[in-house]
């Protein structure tokens, strides 16, 4: 997941919020492949990254 994804990301989030009303709680991506120069990015946006499933605490 590149930088650009997760600019993409962030705003279908916002958008979402946006025409339904809502507020979302968390903003999560799970990805095999991530772009470790993204990382900052991610963190910045208040986007969780995580590579596996399994590691998700919901």
């Amino acid at each position: 997941m590149s930088q650009s994804d997760r600019h993409i990301f962030e705003k279908t989030v916002r958008f979402y919020e946006q025409k339904q009303a809502r507020q979302a709680n968390r903003m999560i991506v799970i990805s095999p492949m991530v772009d470790d120069n993204a990382q900052p990015l991610a963190k910045r946006l208040g986007i969780e990254v995580y590579s596996y499933v399994e590691d998700v605490n919901l």
